[in-house]
């Protein structure tokens, strides 16, 4: 019983170690990749797209014309 206890208590220890060092391996690694992939450069600033009411009007009729067209395409095919 005592034998077992030993061991239990071994084997354990030896997995706790190991991930303890799995994840302090892992901290390291992502902190120096951190470092590696950083660039100095801020990342450009898109301005947001200033649709106009006519655009929109041209959007939706260009969008009702692709599907007329793709009903009307169907519909002959499948005949």
């Amino acid at each position: 019983m005592e034998q077992q206890l030993s061991e239990a208590f071994t084997i354990m220890l030896t997995g706790m170690v190991t991930v303890f060092l799995f994840l302090t391996l892992l901290l390291f690694a992502m902190g120096l990749l951190r470092r590696v992939a950083a660039t100095d450069e801020p990342l450009p600033v898109s301005s947001p797209s200033r649709r106009t009411p006519t655009s929109e009007a041209a959007t939706d009729k260009q969008r009702l014309a692709a599907i007329s067209a793709a009903v009307h395409t169907y519909r002959r095919e499948h005949e």
